[in-house]
């Protein structure tokens, strides 16, 4: 018994591990694999803060028919409450009323991109008839959803 032990001990062990070549196509992979994901990933994070806009823009719209009820026409945003610069709760998007008239009975919200590029939708814009649109070359389902 203790000779087989020797034997098996003084043969040489074969090394185990990559070859460059292996490695070199791992990371191929990997790098196609991260280009394909990455654009993917800048979407979802535009759609992410798209929808925090809107969901601004709703929200000004709202306080602006409750203003309207009381006061018989659309107010600005200091009339709305708000002071100073108005942003989205991430700082995304920069909120302004617009084309208020001189009869206050018409206005545009707009929220602008602050931080960060919006791609082809750009300035979004709510009005009283509820319209939306945007200042981008995109499609309307792509900019305020379906």
């Amino acid at each position: 018994m203790d000779i087989n032990k020797n034997i098996l001990t003084s043969m040489p062990t074969q090394q185990r591990g990559f070859t460059l070549v292996e490695l070199m196509v791992v990371v191929v992979i990997v790098g196609i694999l991260a280009s394909v994901a990455y654009p993917s990933y800048q979407e979802y994070g535009r759609r992410a803060k798209r929808a925090e806009g809107r969901n601004m823009l709703v929200q000004i719209a709202a306080e602006q028919e409750r203003y309207y009820s009381n006061n018989n026409e659309y107010g600005t945003l200091a009339n709305l409450g708000y002071s100073g610069t108005v942003t989205s709760e991430s700082g995304s998007y920069t909120i302004t009323v617009t084309n208020l008239s001189a009869n206050g009975q018409a206005y545009d919200v707009n929220a602008t991109p602050a931080n960060f590029d919006d791609g082809n939708c750009a300035v979004l814009t709510l009005d009283q008839s509820g319209t939306r649109t945007f200042s981008g070359g995109s499609d309307l389902s792509t900019c305020w959803g379906k």
